[in-house]
């Protein structure tokens, strides 16, 4: 395994290390100061899905595609949103743009493709076309049709930015929406994210899988390091310490440091001076709904994407970004295997439990869901949730 250090300072390192030795020497994890208890209707009901879709996330930024999905001009990908399928497009000046997915004709879907490179991008419906730049280029028949301002009929752009090596975007086309990350990430997690140096990976594959679940329900499942050994006996659960995790809220959004077993090897040293990287993983848990997750050799990036027009229904989506191109066949096979690996967890364990979880919640028989003090990230998600509505100016 070719092993790719942690970019933190000696002292951030340290401090994970001392943090799995405390934990895993004392049988302790990081804890809230009390159980928090969830009206399961949360994960149901379709009034509370629209305003997450309108109020949260017609707001605020989400990841939607990493740099390198659009390596050149004129590249694009299709990406599925909470509120609107979204073309991105690489420009000539190098910058991405975003635009709704539909003609301003007659509201066809303009791109079929989920990626390629295109100059220009004709509705097959009725032919009229558009460039790159989201402009309206040919109306067919134009004499026929009527006098239409081209200026006016541009495709509807959202707001988009990159940082961290991925594209963001504001899932809206309203006047006035903005987009800032630095801002909306805080100094202290922009840092953090700035230290895994992801815009010096490459976006080896995308996976998106449609499932029937409410996407707060997968969140959930990323936040909780408290179900390895009872969920993941078959995969990871002989590599991974189960419910001994470092839990740090940075703002809206935090970081989780969570041990693999290969760190008794090294627990008997001091934890300045351990090489700790190999040994660790840390999830960064963006509100609200990805999770970075940095293995020692590769990184995983998961959004969570509630699907339109209904509260029981998400697009999972999984990226696996790796530190060089795979170029060789050895070096694909072995990001294969891992992929292999991560779908045996997710697609094969996680979705199984969480599946039969969403079916569960529709009981009409059923108390309020429990949050142990062992689940604090949850804590963290579902108490931002809270506030996020109760200000849905502020977000948290």
């Amino acid at each position: 395994m070719v092993y790719t250090d942690l970019s933190y300072d000696e002292t951030t390192k340290a401090g994970f290390a001392r943090a799995m030795f405390d934990h895993l020497d004392n049988g302790t994890t990081d804890m809230a100061p009390g159980i928090l208890e969830i009206d399961p209707r949360i994960y149901t009901d379709p009034e509370l899905a629209a305003r997450e879709r309108s109020e949260l996330f017609g707001h605020i930024p989400i990841i939607a595609a990493h740099s390198t999905e659009l390596p050149g001009r004129n590249d694009f990908v299709t990406v599925q949103l909470p509120n609107n399928e979204v073309v991105l497009v690489r420009q000539a000046d190098g910058s991405v743009r975003g635009f709704v997915n539909t003609c301003r004709h007659r509201g066809a879907r303009l791109v079929p493709d989920e990626k390629g490179s295109k100059r220009t991008f004709s509705c097959r419906y009725h032919g009229w076309a558009y460039g790159a730049d989201g402009g309206l280029r040919s109306i067919a028949d134009e004499s026929t049709f009527g006098m239409v301002d081209r200026s006016c009929m541009g495709l509807l752009e959202v707001p988009v930015e990159e940082r961290h090596g991925f594209v963001w975007v504001v899932d809206s086309a309203a006047d006035g929406r903005k987009i800032d990350i630095e801002a909306w990430l805080g100094q202290e997690f922009d840092d953090s994210l700035a230290a895994m140096e992801m815009d010096e990976y490459t976006c080896y594959t995308v996976g998106n899988f449609d499932v029937d679940i409410n996407w707060k329900v997968l969140m959930d499942a990323f936040l909780d390091g408290y179900h390895i050994t009872s969920t993941h006996a078959g995969t990871v659960a002989p590599y991974f310490y189960n419910n001994a995790q470092s839990w740090q809220p940075m703002g809206r959004h935090g970081r989780m440091v969570t041990a693999r077993k290969s760190i008794d090897s090294v627990r008997g040293g001091a934890p300045a001076e351990v090489p700790i990287d190999r040994h660790i993983t840390v999830a960064h848990f963006l509100m609200p709904n990805m999770s970075v997750l940095r293995q020692p050799d590769h990184l995983e990036v998961l959004n969570f994407v509630p699907a339109p027009g209904t509260a029981v229904g998400t697009r999972m989506q999984i990226r696996l970004l790796t530190r060089e191109p795979a170029v060789t066949d050895e070096q694909k096979a072995r990001w294969d295997k891992n992929w292999n690996i991560l779908m045996a967890v997710l697609r094969d364990e996680d979705l199984v439990v969480n599946e039969g979880l969403q079916r569960a919640v529709s009981n009409t028989d059923l108390g309020p869901l429990l949050f142990g003090r062992n689940e604090i990230a949850n804590q963290h998600f579902h108490r931002w949730m809270a506030r996020a509505f109760a200000d849905p100016q502020k977000w948290g």
